[in-house]
């Protein structure tokens, strides 16, 4: 039996968050959308060398219990192996104020090389 992994579709979220990031010289050593095999998660944005992964959670779909508490439970695996996670719930659109809060915050979470 083969077993794929199916392809994660981007938000627009991410890809507002990805310009922010490369316009801040935030991307040197980072890929985006690859898989981490423990419960399966695919963060939506990682720094290998320096283990740490940036979740960007839609209310839409993390905001239920069952998704809150799967999402805790990828986020202590991670930590497990050694890895630093930051979870960003928002509300769609991700635009002005709220993107900016997210783009202090993820640069807070990488902080010095």
């Amino acid at each position: 039996m083969n077993h794929f992994i199916k392809p994660c579709t981007v938000s627009r979220a991410e890809m507002q968050v990805f310009e922010q990031l490369s316009i801040r010289g935030l991307t040197h050593g980072m890929v985006t959308q690859k898989p981490v095999i423990l419960r399966m998660t695919i963060p939506d944005f990682m720094w290998q060398e320096r283990k740490k992964a940036v979740y960007l959670d839609g209310i839409q779909v993390h905001g239920t219990d069952r998704a809150i508490e799967n999402d805790q439970e990828i986020d202590a695996l991670l930590e497990l192996k050694g890895w630093s996670v930051l979870r960003l719930p928002y509300n769609p659109p991700l635009t002005g104020k709220a993107l900016a809060e997210v783009m202090q915050r993820i640069e807070q979470f990488l902080g010095e090389p």
